[in-house]
């Protein structure tokens, strides 16, 4: 059987599609930490005591993503080895509301962040999570580490830098704002139907 990459022991597995809903955000939000080096045309702000704050910050949260969630290999090794395997075609229906919230926030990337476009994906993860949990007050329950996080703080470090910066990186700034709300926006409004003989459920 091929192997299925980034699974690990420690994964939390939600059950209440409401829940997974949460997780794909954090599928999406460990993929965007995983491919910041990778990345061109992002933009750093702020004095280096900040990078260097947030970039802790961040890499805490990266770690603790990387021990209890799955990435977006994941997800795309299921879809594209089921098809020639049982048990992963199993393991594929199982997973199917994650992967239509994590399709859902992939698909307002492509649209909504062109290709050569300047973005800040250290501040939109930041402003996904504080949309998430503090704005929509989604639970944290499963994944306390998030509790750990002083979202605010963060946000306050980028209003204030923003003030300081030329027009064309305070409107990549707003941008990122802007995306947040259009990818919390879009999960909020998703929906998976779990087909049953008896009852449909929708989350």
């Amino acid at each position: 059987m091929k192997k299925i990459n980034c699974i690990t022991n420690t994964r939390i597995k939600p059950k209440l599609l409401r829940e997974q809903k949460t997780e794909a955000l954090l599928v999406f939000i460990r993929t965007t930490l995983e491919q910041v080096k990778y990345q061109q045309n992002y933009i750093k702000l702020g004095s280096q005591k900040d990078r260097d704050y947030i970039q802790s910050v961040l890499q805490e949260l990266l770690e603790n993503l990387q021990k209890y969630v799955v990435n977006s290999s994941y997800l795309q090794n299921l879809v594209d080895n089921s098809h020639t395997n049982k048990q992963l075609s199993l393991i594929l229906i199982t997973e199917m509301p994650l992967l239509t919230y994590y399709s859902v926030l992939s698909k307002v990337m492509r649209v909504k962040l062109q290709n050569g476009s300047p973005w800040m994906p250290e501040l939109l993860v930041i402003s996904l999570l504080s949309e998430w949990i503090i704005e929509e007050g989604k639970s944290t329950h499963l994944y306390p580490f998030l509790e750990n996080i002083d979202y605010l703080h963060l946000i306050e470090i980028y209003d204030k830098t923003k003030q300081k910066e030329k027009f064309e990186n305070k409107k990549t700034v707003m941008n990122m704002y802007k995306l947040a709300t259009i990818l919390i926006q879009k999960l909020k409004s998703s929906s998976y139907k779990i087909q049953s003989p008896s009852k449909k459920r929708k989350g």
